[in-house]
């Protein structure tokens, strides 16, 4: 088992015992889909993760340290492919001891949700957010209510998404508040339409163990998350779960490889427009040296479907890497 499951309350993963871990049998075994590692203009030598994409830029959060002797602290940077990373000034704090990750941005842009840790050892973790102002800019960081960050639980790893059920758009996110299921569950708050948040409900798919990382896919009302609790093929897989008509969850799918390895598989996100999806893995390929001790060495993946070789000999190219809804 991990000994020390996530820190930033679910948005970095410290992995110990590797060999003890025993592969789990795949629910979808062949895929089309191909999940390259992003080159090392992204991936730094230490942890990168939580990707999301939101137009051509995608935004995501790295341990890396701007001087070797400075301590590591999580900040959001972001990028546009084929370009180098750049840190976004205006999302991260000024104090070195706080850390923030974990960006989810409004579908029209006019909030971004992160999360922030205040102490070094990322225990004391909420959600927060910035408002964009009218010349652009990004205003002045605000913490979300006391029935979304309650006293004394981890609350991480926020997601938004259009409920179609509800017709209200919705805060998913990762929690160890009491009244859930497990360890880190998944909640869900519907957002009224003068902004509040109504009270979180623990998603019905929980276990005992561990649900993180949520992303929502609002054009096929499928929630994407992580967990070790749910038969996989490694340890943290993704899978994916409906929300039907009647306002209720299907039964989650685990989404099999190239998504999901025998090692530690979080943060899926997918970019609709380009068809591309992202995640986070410290699968053997991953190249960070895990420098920042007691994180997991996490590189950011871009996963897109292949399409076969015609008979003609034709090479196949990358057209969609959405997995089944």
């Amino acid at each position: 088992m991990l000994t020390r499951i996530l820190t930033l309350a679910g948005c970095i993963l410290a992995v110990a015992n590797l060999a003890a871990q025993q592969p789990k049998t795949t629910t979808n075994p062949t895929s089309t889909c191909q999940a390259k590692r992003l080159d090392n203009t992204v991936n730094a030598p230490t942890a990168d993760f939580a990707p999301v994409r939101y137009g051509d830029r995608v935004y995501f959060s790295s341990l890396r340290q701007e001087t070797p002797e400075a301590s590591p602290v999580s900040r959001i940077f972001s990028f546009t492919p084929g370009n180098k990373p750049t840190l976004d000034v205006e999302f991260n704090p000024k104090n070195n001891a706080s850390h923030v990750a974990c960006p989810s941005l409004m579908p029209d842009a006019s909030r971004m949700f992160f999360t922030l840790c205040r102490d070094e050892a990322m225990q004391k973790c909420e959600i927060w957010y910035r408002d964009r102002e009218y010349d652009g800019k990004w205003g002045v960081a605000a913490k979300l209510p006391e029935s979304i960050n309650v006293r004394g639980a981890n609350t991480a790893q926020p997601a938004i998404g259009w409920d179609a059920a509800a017709k209200k758009y919705t805060l998913f996110f990762a929690s160890n508040r009491s009244g859930g299921k497990g360890k880190m569950d998944i909640w869900a708050s519907t957002i009224t339409f003068d902004g509040k948040f109504e009270a979180p409900v623990c998603l019905s798919f929980n276990t005992p163990e561990d649900e993180v990382t949520p992303s929502f896919s609002q054009t096929g009302q499928t929630l994407f998350f992580s967990s070790n609790g749910l038969k996989g093929v490694g340890r943290f897989d993704v899978f994916s779960a409906k929300k039907t008509a009647d306002g209720n969850w299907a039964k989650p799918e685990n989404l099999g490889r190239p998504f999901n390895t025998a090692y530690d598989d979080l943060f899926y996100t997918y970019h609709e427009p380009t068809q591309t999806g992202y995640l986070a893995s410290d699968r053997p390929s991953s190249q960070c040296s895990g420098s920042a001790e007691g994180f997991g060495c996490f590189d950011i993946y871009e996963v897109k479907k292949q399409v076969p070789a015609t008979a003609s000999g034709t090479k196949g190219s990358t057209v969609n890497s959405k997995p089944t809804e």
